[in-house]
Order: C-alpha cells, then structure tokens, then sequence
C-alpha cells in the first residue's frame, strides 16, 4: 500500500478501523472492498482561526466535519477587472489613448440583464454575493467536486471554533457515495483496473438533508422561483427528483420530447448543437442554472443537447408539476417565457452569412464572434507598431500576440473569438466564467483568480490582472462570528451596526503598511479596446493592415465576389507560413 505520506500532506493517519468511527457508514462496504481505504484518509483537529484549505489552491480531497462548524467564505475582492481610456502615450510620433485597468463591481457597471444573487461552491450551501460567508456544521461534507475532477478549490474554509475534520481522497467519496461510471476513452486509454462501489446510506442521508434544508433555499436562490409560495415550495420539494449523470452521459438530447426542467445541483453541464459542420457549444452551465423550460414552454421537441461534463446532480421536475407551477404563478410563466424567447431569438441569430464555409469558419474559432481583429498580410510589413501600443496603452503588457491563425489572407490576431467550444469554461471552480446570449465571454466579480480559464485558451485571450490582497492582524486570535447549531448550517449574520457586510471587518483583516503588498489574480478578456473608436494597436497602423471587424459580416461581404473555393479555405490557407513577426537570422542561417 502507498505510504500515507505521499496521498495526504498533513493530519493524523487513520486506519480502516479508525475511520469506521467517524464514518459508520463505510460499515456497509464489503470487508474484501475496505482494503482500499487503507492510508486514504487523516484526521485533522483545527483550532478556532486555522485554516483548511484556501481558495484557488490544487485540491485532491474532500473534508467531512466530525465535530464543530467552520466558515467557508470568499476572501477576494467582489469586483471585475474594467479597462478604461485614460491620458496619450506616443508611439513613433502617433499618439495611442493609454488603457488603465481597475475593478469594480457589477452594481456599477451593468454588463447585461443576467445577475446572480449567489455565488455557487463546492459545497452543501450557497454564498450571497452580497456577503460571501456560510456556515458548515458537524455532518457536512464540502470538497467533493474538487476531490472527483481536480479543480482548484472554490472558496476558503476556516475554523469557526474548534473543530474535528476527516480528509480523505477519492475511493473514500466514491465509498460513501458511489463510483461514477468510467467514460469510453478513459476505459480506452488505461489498463488500470479500479474497483466500483455500489454506494452506501450516506449519499440518502445526504440527499435528505439537501431536500430537508437546502432544497427550498437552492430553489428561491434563483430569480425564477423566487415568487412560489412556502405551499407550493412544500410541494416540489416532495415531489422533485434528485438524479446524478456520469461524465458524458446525456441528460436530454436535441430532437427529443421535452418531459422535464432541470436545475443543476452540483456539476457543470455542456450545452450543445448539431450544426451542418459539426457540434457548436452554446455554454456551459453550473449549479443555480436550470435549462429545459423551452421544449415545455413551447411544446417543442428539444433544441439542443444537454450533457454531463463530469459527475453532475439535478434536480429534476417533471413536466406536470412544471405545467403546474406555472398555472398556480403566472409571474414564473411571465420570467420563463420571457427567457425561453431570448435564447430562441440568440440560436435564430447563430447563422453563417452565404457563402462561409462551415468547417473553416468553425475551426478557426471565428462562429458569432461579435468583433475581432484582423491583419492584412499583404499589407502589413512586420513594423510590429501594433504590437507596441498595445504595451504602451496597457502598462507596457501587450495583450496582442503577433502570430495566430490565419483564414484567407488575413491574420485573426488573439482576442476572445467565443470559440465552438469554449474549455474556458469547463474548471472554473466557482463558475465565474460564462457566456452571455450572444455567446460573447463575461468573467463575474467573483472570480477567485485560480488561473484556470487562462490556461484553458487555446489562443491566449484571457489574461490575469494583479489584484492587492489584505492581510489579517492576528491570524490566530481573528476575531470569529458566533456559531450556528451544528447539525444545522446557517448564513452568518454580520455585526447589526454595520449596513453593509465587510468581509473585511468582519474576520478583523487590514491592509498591510509595513510588508510588501500581495497580491491576487483576477481574469479578463481583451476587449479589442471597445471604449475607444478603435483599438490603439489598430491606430497605431501606419499601413491599415490592422482592422477590427464583424467576422460574419465582414467575410461575407469581402470574400464572396472572390468565389474562393473550399480548397482556398481548408488546404492552401491552413498552411499558409506568413505571420506578424520580423524575420530574423541567428548565426546558423548565415
């Protein structure tokens, strides 16, 4: 068996023995399977103030609470990165409209109609926006998502009082709760064999919990249903499924008869379309948003296809106490439909012009992209100006690569391009990143700057801005809220004086005077400088080779007269050499 050491950092080993104590519902398990929970799990025994885990760091476990409550709570800045012109800068004798980059919060620049009252984490509760701050008491488990997929962890977990935590890895989780299925690729790929568990009471017991506690509270956290009544809430938290998908697997699929709504619990859920060149992914959804409500709304087959991006938890109301809600709240009918049409009129509007070849256009990242920009390469002569004042518009980082993919004879320089697929998506632990309607890219204040949409980007078009951090007075006696009753978790309340929550405040932290600043990350997009009438790197173009422009649009009207050929799109200019850099010889090539 691996030694305990190399599978968890810290805490105290447990044995299988031991770990039958904190967890008896690992008694169900066959004596021959326990073996395999052999060094898979410590103990921790935290004092009031210590830390668990932060957000943002790698995650492999997940944490069930023995004894006390901890809070778990968002120690970033609420707010996201917004560029804005500022003063001039020169560059060869032009003047470029310097770009300044600060935060603010969604409340002072709205950014589209969407807004969410809660920021979804890996765990049994939601955190308020408004203030990010929950309470976990004995017998919640947090962790799970980050302990089956690896992702960062969501949110920071402190001791609220002294407190005992059991951490344990994977085959413990899929122990209490269930293996998930192995996907096709992964069975193809590996000749490693891991055993299944069938799951025990403590997924039921959990399950309870969350139909008993958190159900109604999951509910009303969505504008949607934030009108029904507490008779209503009675009844669909009675009749309600609560139904788990493995990776892959498909919830609904396009063409089939709409038979239920669904609002996702835990997971994250791929969004799909068959399109005559492939599959297009209008988004990715996480757990608070719900899809299904247009084939039941119109009484229309599915639009499109609905799919497990791992292990994924939905709530799931069947069509006739859907139908029913809606002729009991006629506000719910009024919001639902209201969306329904929204998302019609997008998919109506995600139509290539004429005369596009599909594939291409689809390859290349271009599909709905709202603007983006281009350089002639026949026109432009490797000066790299462009380049220049965009590091000198932004602080002197260029957010312009000179080299990209090419589609005729224009270079599609790196901005967001709302790819067929867009991987941004698919780790955020927070789900901070999504789509608006129109499928371009928005990054919600709640960003916890994991880096994790950064490194996804195939193209480099999200980059990360430095964020200042506060640090805390007395890491070990910061002051605590009081407790909640341990078996039930419960949303802190901030002190009565205070108006307004500080998180701040609150744990007593203060920005630091004496030592070096730290700082965090948040993530942005470029924007291709939609403040000015131009981006800078477009005006600092002595040749008019750099352009910005509505790909669909654009294309549509300066290729077609050409007639270019399929073969003019898919063999000659996929392999076409020329870039934005300046040649250049080493001693080699001499």
């Amino acid at each position: 068996m691996q030694p305990i050491s190399d599978k968890l950092e810290s805490g105290e080993p447990l044995s299988t023995e031991q770990l039958l104590t904190y967890l008896p519902s690992l008694k169900e398990i066959p004596a021959a399977q326990l073996k395999w929970a052999e060094g898979a799990a410590v103990l921790h025994r935290y004092q009031r103030g210590d830390y668990v885990c932060r957000e943002g760091e790698f995650g492999s476990t997940a944490f069930y609470v023995v004894s006390g409550s901890v809070d778990i709570f968002i120690a970033s800045q609420i707010a996201h990165v917004k560029t804005h012109s500022g003063g001039n800068t020169g560059v060869f004798g032009r003047g470029v409209a310097r770009m300044r980059s600060f935060l603010v919060s969604e409340k002072d620049e709205k950014r589209d109609g969407k807004t969410r009252t809660f920021i979804p984490i890996d765990a049994s509760v939601d955190l308020s926006i408004t203030k990010p701050l929950a309470i976990l008491g004995a017998g919640e488990l947090f962790g799970e998502m980050t302990c089956r997929t690896f992702s960062p962890r969501s949110a920071t977990v402190r001791a609220s009082e002294d407190c005992v935590v059991v951490e344990f890895l994977r085959v413990v989780l899929d122990m209490l709760m269930g293996s998930r299925a192995i996907d096709a690729v992964t069975k193809a790929g590996t000749r490693v064999k891991v055993p299944t568990f069938k799951g025990t009471s403590f997924k039921a017991e959990m399950d309870k919990k969350y139909r008993d506690r958190s159900l109604a509270n999951h509910l009303r956290s969505v504008p949607l249903f934030s009108s029904l009544d507490e008779f209503f809430m009675d009844r669909l938290k009675q009749n309600v499924e609560l139904v788990s998908f493995d990776k892959g697997e498909a919830i609904c699929k396009q063409g089939d008869a709409a038979d239920a709504f669904y609002l996702i619990r835990q997971g994250m859920v791929k969004v799909s379309q068959a399109l005559a060149g492939g599959e297009m992914v209008r988004t990715y959804l996480s757990r608070g948003d719900y899809f299904g409500e247009i084939g039941l709304l119109k009484n229309a087959p599915r639009g499109a296809t609905c799919s497990a991006l791992d292990r994924v938890d939905v709530v799931r109301i069947k069509a006739a106490e859907f139908n029913a809600m809606l002729e009991n709240f006629p506000d719910v009918r009024a919001t639902l439909t209201q969306v329904a049409d929204a998302r019609i009129k997008s998919g109506e509007q995600s139509k290539l012009p004429v005369g596009l070849n599909m594939d291409e256009f689809l390859d290349q990242g271009l599909f709905e992209a709202q603007n983006l920009l281009l350089i002639d390469l026949d026109r432009c002569v490797r000066c790299d100006l462009c380049v220049r004042a965009c590091a000198d518009a932004h602080d002197g980082v260029t957010r312009l690569l000179r080299d990209g993919l090419r589609y005729d004879k224009y270079l599609v320089a790196t901005a967001c391009r709302t790819c067929r697929d867009p991987l941004c998506m698919t780790q955020c632990p927070v789900s901070s990143i999504r789509r608006k309607d129109n499928l371009e890219i928005i990054i919600e204040d709640w960003c916890i700057g994991c880096t994790k949409c950064a490194e996804l980007c195939p193209f480099g078009n999200i980059n990360m801005h430095p964020v200042e951090l506060m640090e805390e007075k007395k890491p070990a006696v910061a002051a605590a809220p009081a407790t909640a009753p341990a078996a039930a978790p419960a949303t802190a309340t901030p002190p009565p004086a205070k108006e307004k929550f500080n998180l701040i405040e609150f744990f007593g932290l203060k920005k630091s005077a004496a030592a070096p600043k730290k700082t965090a990350n948040k993530a942005a997009t470029c924007d291709l400088c939609t403040d000015l009438n131009m981006p800078s790197c477009v005006y600092a173009c002595p040749h008019d080779a750099a352009m910005r422009v509505d790909p669909s649009e654009f294309f549509a009207n300066r290729l077609a007269g050409r007639q270019l050929t399929a073969t003019s799109f898919q063999q000659v200019k996929r392999f076409d050499p020329r870039t934005t850099h300046k040649a250049t010889t080493t001693k080699g090539d001499e």
